[in-house]
């Protein structure tokens, strides 16, 4: 039971209809709502942030069948293709069996603007997956997601844009 299914419980409990006192109803709803207040109080527990790569060895390692034991070597599994996840793995053992249980939230990824002189990499739109320099002055009427690329989208471009590559800032 989570705290919202524990809240509804508690708000749903109650005496009408019974043959029980006017003091005893009274008293039991004035206890019911100092329940309630303390519950929401209560803190709700984190979920693991993990890395990209770690998040799609769990989704595979799930997706196959694997055990949460077995899966804390992907290496031994799957080959060294996984090599990556598997030193996360020894390094955060407690945080991935967390996330693996409970669920968890993926690490964002940094964003970085390339600007060579006064053009914008950017994306295009409508799910096309290219991209160019822009140098209308209609950019920066553009949604940031536009010019905003990771490490990978950047060198998936090409390798020579990315010591232009600045970070985004927050």
């Amino acid at each position: 039971m989570n705290k919202q299914e524990l809240k509804q419980l508690i708000s749903a409990t109650d005496y009408a209809g019974t043959t029980v006192s006017k003091e005893f109803k009274k008293g039991f709803r004035e206890g019911m709502k100092i329940s309630a207040d303390m519950l929401e109080q209560l803190d709700e527990p984190q979920k693991p942030v993990v890395p990209k790569f770690v998040a799609e060895w769990i989704e595979y390692a799930k997706k196959k069948g694997d055990s949460l034991a077995i899966s804390f070597k992907p290496w031994n599994l799957y080959g060294v293709e996984y090599s990556k996840a598997d030193r996360w793995i020894e390094d955060n053992q407690e945080t991935f069996a967390r996330a693996w249980i409970d669920s968890y939230e993926v690490e964002k990824e940094p964003l970085y603007e390339v600007i060579i002189g006064d053009l914008y990499l950017i994306k295009k739109f409508n799910n096309r997956n290219d991209f160019y320099f822009d140098t209308s002055c209609s950019l920066c009427a553009w949604e940031k997601s536009a010019y905003q690329l990771t490490e990978a989208e950047i060198k998936a471009i090409d390798e020579r844009f990315w010591p232009f590559a600045v970070p985004v800032e927050k």
